[in-house]
């Protein structure tokens, strides 16, 4: 009898541990899909705010750019019925009377295959931004790729895209560079870049009438938009440059200094930003 109960508790104890082992996985695993998932996944888009309806439509809008040879004498109409279920209305009536203004095949060898998507970010206007790369082939095999910017609104069509442009073959280059100086909320574009200052998080600089052990620094919270999308973020005087994803924008300089005796209203600040666009 004593040996059958040493038995059966033997039985239990390797049950539960069987059984602890087993949940301890099945956490380890669960926790490494949405590792995987939130490090693919960027800007907090989920399948749920219908990135998966937005990577469906560019993906099988990208399975139709073969089949559409823009120098063909019927181009109008390989356009009309290979990109009509994917793209807007007004998109299409673009196209159709400038196909040298569409994607698809310029030449025999190499073309576009498929669109492999990178990123996906809702815009201000609750549309989305894509960006990618079109894949070529050619009949040796792979050809390279081109990058490919796209905009996918909800329209009472379902999900078309709204806009499209492709980049070069080549890794882009710095184009353009410039300064701006600008108060508290105000705006200004450089190069396709808008740059506003929002507020004032910190200016703990040494006032210029006063003695000071250390020199302090100011920080200002910025918003940056471009054709990705925008960002708000803080950038520090003479530090770190922050970035967006065509842009490098500095500080360079905070007006007035401060004084001890009169402290700086909000709306006698100029924040003077140097922007790099690539």
């Amino acid at each position: 009898m004593l040996t059958g109960m040493k038995n059966f508790h033997k039985h239990v104890s390797s049950h539960h541990s069987f059984m602890y082992l087993w949940v301890v996985g099945a956490m380890l695993v669960l926790g490494g899909l949405i590792w995987s998932y939130t490090a693919s996944h960027p800007t907090g888009i989920i399948d749920g705010q219908h990135e998966g309806d937005v990577r469906s439509t560019v993906a099988a809008f990208g399975n139709q750019l073969s089949a559409v040879s823009l120098l063909s004498p019927d181009a109008q109409e390989q356009i009309r019925a290979a990109y009509g279920p994917y793209v807007s209305e007004e998109l299409l009536a673009a196209w159709v009377a400038d196909p040298s203004l569409a994607p698809g095949r310029e030449t025999s060898s190499p073309w576009p295959d498929h669109i492999e998507v990178e990123r996906v970010t809702m815009n201000d206007t609750e549309a989305y931004d894509v960006s990618g790369r079109i894949m070529l082939m050619a009949s040796t095999g792979d050809a390279g790729s081109i990058p490919v910017f796209l905009t996918v609104a909800n329209t009472e069509h379902g999900y078309r895209i709204t806009a499209y442009a492709e980049g070069t073959s080549d890794p882009v280059p710095v184009v353009s560079e410039g300064r701006a100086t600008l108060a508290l909320g105000e705006t200004q574009t450089l190069s396709g870049v808008s740059i506003t200052p929002v507020r004032v998080i910190e200016d703990s600089r040494c006032p210029m009438d006063a003695m000071c052990v250390w020199q302090g620094t100011a920080r200002v919270e910025i918003r940056i938009a471009d054709g990705m999308g925008q960002s708000v973020m803080p950038i520090e005087l003479s530090g770190e440059p922050v970035t967006s994803e065509i842009a490098t924008v500095w500080l360079e300089s905070v007006e007035p200094y401060p004084m001890a005796s009169q402290p700086t209203e909000d709306a006698a600040y100029r924040f003077s930003f140097r922007v790099e666009t690539r």
